[in-house]
């Protein structure tokens, strides 16, 4: 929870500079913005490691393999990333590069997730 109200915190005093920056020198700005968004997700890095933690714990409990866990982590790191890029895009006035970015991380998440689809069709024609 600390964590979460320190990055909002700093989110929000970097937005209110970057807004008054944008009216002179919009490239800065967004420098702010890049490098807040940095400061936030190493900020978030312990936090992932707590999660990722935790996964493998279920998975240890339910006798799965952490293979099993690769997958659904992947996606959610490509969401995330896909997002932030998207939007950093959409910042500097550039919409086509953000559907471009979202596209390819749509793309993306299906490629990594259709072996665990599969298999689990699979598991399913077997019972039937």
């Amino acid at each position: 929870m600390e964590v979460l109200i320190r990055c909002a915190a700093l989110a929000v005093f970097s937005a209110m500079i970057a807004l008054v920056l944008r009216r002179f020198n919009p490239e800065i700005s967004f420098a702010l913005s890049a490098v807040t968004l940095t400061v936030i997700l190493l900020a978030c890095g312990v936090l992932l490691e707590k999660l990722l933690s935790s996964a493998r714990e279920v998975f240890r409990i339910f006798g799965e393999s952490p293979a099993e866990l690769q997958p659904i982590l992947k996606c959610i790191g490509i969401a995330a990333v896909s997002r932030i890029t998207s939007d950093l895009c959409k910042d500097a006035s550039q919409a086509a590069l953000a559907s471009a970015v979202e596209t390819a991380a749509t793309f993306c998440a299906a490629a990594v997730a259709m072996p665990m689809i599969l298999g689990l069709l699979t598991t399913i024609a077997g019972i039937l």
